[in-house]
């Protein structure tokens, strides 16, 4: 306090002594650590920035397809959520691999197929292999492979004629492929067919003709070697994607041999494929 001029120099002195005081506040704040609340706002600055920081990474990382990061932990909300990134299932091959499903059950035994004197006598089997033959008759148009066949397998039967026997077994990745395999080979039975051989009156027209009102057998007509006849029989059955064709040769017989022993052996082989059924 200032009252009186004997305290001037005192005042004087008390001023520059607050001046002093002041700067000696300013020099040394920034060493004094901060107190605890203010300490806190600061950490809590520090935090923020970082997760805007991990953020900014997250949407990176979702536009290049990552993971998603749809929460980021932070000290200022709820706990996080992660969640898968949408991205495309696994392809799988287009020729995927199955179970073999052709069995020996779906084949006709010996005993099934006709036995007609002089014709066809004495049956037996030859050999099981992957299927040979690219069509399932000879005026199909598309081939099994052409299909995309899972499996394809034939059994070929001989007798003591010339000729023999031929069951072609082939599972189709679907029933619908099989429909359409099925349906090539009887619509080609039907309509025209320029591979088959003339019939023996050489005129050049292809003699086909139906076994049954269904459609599923067929007996071809033509010429060996010129003066030769041959018969071949051919029936055609389905379930689910399994396609069973049986085929029956026989070359120059005495006379035409009878069809109803074929019909036969084409509903066997209808029964065998109904009762072990067509696989998956």
């Amino acid at each position: 306090m200032r009252h009186s001029p004997e305290h001037a120099d005192d005042d004087h002195d008390v001023e520059r002594l607050d001046e002093r005081f002041r700067e000696l506040v300013v020099h040394l704040a920034p060493r004094v650590p901060l107190p605890p609340v203010a300490g806190i706002h600061k950490a809590v600055r520090r935090r923020r920035l970082r997760n805007r920081a991990l953020i900014g990474a997250a949407s990176l990382v979702l536009i290049t397809g990552g993971a998603t990061l749809v929460g980021i932990e932070s000290d200022d909300g709820p706990p996080p959520h992660r969640e898968a990134a949408a991205s495309q299932p696994p392809v799988s091959p287009v020729n995927t691999t199955l179970a073999p499903v052709l069995s020996d059950a779906l084949y006709p035994s010996v005993q099934e197929f006709p036995v007609v004197a002089g014709v066809y006598e004495n049956w037996r089997v030859t050999e099981t292999r992957q299927a040979l033959t690219e069509s399932l008759g000879p005026c199909a148009t598309q081939t099994i492979s052409g299909l995309g066949a899972v499996e394809a397998q034939e059994r070929v039967f001989n007798h003591a004629g010339q000729g023999g026997g031929l069951v072609v077994l082939v599972r189709y990745p679907d029933e619908h492929t099989a429909e359409l395999a099925a349906t090539d080979f009887t619509g080609g039975m039907a309509g025209s067919c320029p591979t088959n051989q003339p019939n023996p009156a050489a005129d050049g027209r292809p003699r086909i003709e139906a076994l049954d009102r269904s459609g599923d057998a067929w007996r071809t007509q033509g010429v060996i070697n010129g003066d030769l006849d041959q018969y071949v029989d051919f029936g055609i059955v389905r379930n689910g994607p399994v396609v069973a064709v049986v085929r029956e040769t026989v070359i120059d017989p005495p006379k035409a041999p009878p069809t109803d022993p074929f019909l036969r052996l084409v509903d066997s082989l209808r029964d065998r494929l109904g009762k072990n059924g067509s696989g998956p």
